[in-house]
């Protein structure tokens, strides 16, 4: 057990409301991190703010009017306080948004820094990116930073905040969200991002990560590059031949480099890795995969196993989809930018948290992270926040572990499921002019 992880003293175990959720993180850590916001005694302190806005993120039901419910009913909060949201909203108001950040990225460093070695692909680790986007109200501040997509009719579209995420791919950490509007530019995202890169990392992506711009200073900065080859041709009959459709060779640098690069000094030349493989499923067409890697030694990195590495990018795709379908942060609630994102980061704690009891409880199971359920964790915890109980905290997280390796997904490599929902929805006419028009015409009617 990871000492970073559990908190083993009682003093720090004092109730707050929410036990189980303290299994993840020090209590300490979070008053630290929040400490002098508090300026008066106050029933909503931030500590407390910050667990039931924590419980809240988990719960199936987001409203403040829940939260605040479930809260009484673990003995989170005083029977002084007011039963009405106007209150916990303005504590939520007064957690400042880097903290938040903070915490929330902290858990998932400190995830991945708990990683077994044996769990890392050839001991290293390895880091996917991929981009997504959330939907928040249609508000005008919303609408100015994070402007809606420009086939949308006005009024008739939402605000979309961009993201580039990197994820562990060894325990599923999320690392840290970069978030833009406009249309976002997920590249100029995913550079923000290179700071929570070490030397000796692997980097894994799709076609968009193969630039030869990125590969040079990625390399350049001791950090390995596996992506899918974008529009460039290659010609496996040049360079050094490894094998059939596997060869190393001399990438040149453009003529015209981007402006974004300023001062950056960039090598003329660059030696990379191609490889093509074919992806075969039963009842589809074959599909032919390039990608290129900086990682030359074919006797360590071989073909397959680069093959299959690459097939484990889609564990990004599972991964978003836990935190924005099931977590439900696929619509962010709140009115204002800064509030949007707040929220945002509240999602990426509490994803972070779950994958920290998912991975323990893997690993007491001795079996990979991906046969723990993520709805199933949900669930658990929410209920265990919930749950008004005397027992002490190592019987409640004991009883979590022990629930969760026992409720393992089954092993179904290689499964097959059509994209396509059977239940239809229901047949509303789409929203096509702005609202405020569409009632107006209603009481002309």
């Amino acid at each position: 057990m990871v000492k970073s992880f559990i908190v083993r003293r009682a003093e720090e175990l004092k109730a707050a409301g929410a036990t189980i959720l303290q299994a993840a993180f020090s209590i300490e850590l979070v008053t630290q991190v929040l400490g002098g916001l508090q300026k008066r005694k106050r029933y909503f302190d931030p500590l407390t703010t910050w667990l039931i806005f924590l419980g809240q993120t988990l719960a199936a039901d987001h409203s403040c009017r829940n939260a605040l419910a479930l809260a009484r009913a673990a003995g989170a909060l005083s029977t002084k306080a007011s039963v009405h949201t106007g209150a916990y909203c303005q504590a939520r108001e007064r957690l400042p948004e880097e903290p938040l950040h903070q915490l929330a990225c902290g858990l998932g460093a400190q995830l991945m820094e708990s990683e077994r070695t044996e769990d890392r692909w050839f001991k290293r680790r390895v880091v996917a990116v991929d981009g997504s986007s959330v939907s928040m109200p249609d508000t005008p501040e919303n609408q100015a930073l994070y402007p809606q997509p420009s086939a949308q009719a006005p009024g008739c579209g939402f605000p979309v905040m961009y993201l580039c995420t990197l994820l562990s791919l060894a325990s599923g950490a999320l690392l840290d969200f970069a978030t833009g509007g406009g249309c976002g530019n997920e590249l100029a995202l995913w550079r923000k991002l290179w700071g929570l890169l070490r030397a000796g990392d692997i980097v894994l992506g799709d076609r968009l990560y193969s630039t030869y711009v990125d590969l040079a200073l990625l390399r350049a900065l001791g950090v390995d590059v596996v992506a899918r080859l974008g529009r460039r041709k290659t010609d496996f009959r040049k360079g050094r031949i490894l094998s059939v459709t596997d060869h190393i060779i001399c990438w040149y640098a453009p003529k015209v480099l981007p402006a974004w690069l300023g001062t950056q000094v960039i090598p003329p030349q660059l030696t990379v890795r191609e490889l093509r493989f074919q992806v075969e499923v039963s009842g589809f067409r074959a599909e032919t995969i390039t990608l290129v890697t900086t990682l030359l030694d074919a006797d360590i990195y071989s073909k397959e196993a680069l093959a299959e590495l690459f097939f484990c990018r889609w564990q990004v795709e599972l991964r978003l989809r836990d935190i924005k379908t099931m977590l439900g942060m696929d619509c962010l609630r709140t009115k204002t930018p800064e509030r949007a994102r707040k929220e945002l980061w509240m999602y990426l704690a509490a994803y972070n948290l779950l994958r920290t009891f998912m991975y323990m409880a893997a690993q007491k199971a001795g079996v990979p992270v991906a046969r723990i359920s993520f709805q199933g964790c949900r669930q658990r915890v929410a209920a265990a926040n919930q749950a008004k109980s005397g027992a002490a905290f190592s019987v409640c997280y004991r009883r979590l572990i022990r629930e969760l390796t026992n409720d393992l997904n089954p092993d179904r490599p290689f499964r097959i499921e059509p994209r396509a929902v059977k239940r239809r929805p229901k047949q509303y006419n789409l929203l096509n002019k702005p609202r405020a028009v569409l009632k107006r015409e209603l009481q002309a009617a």
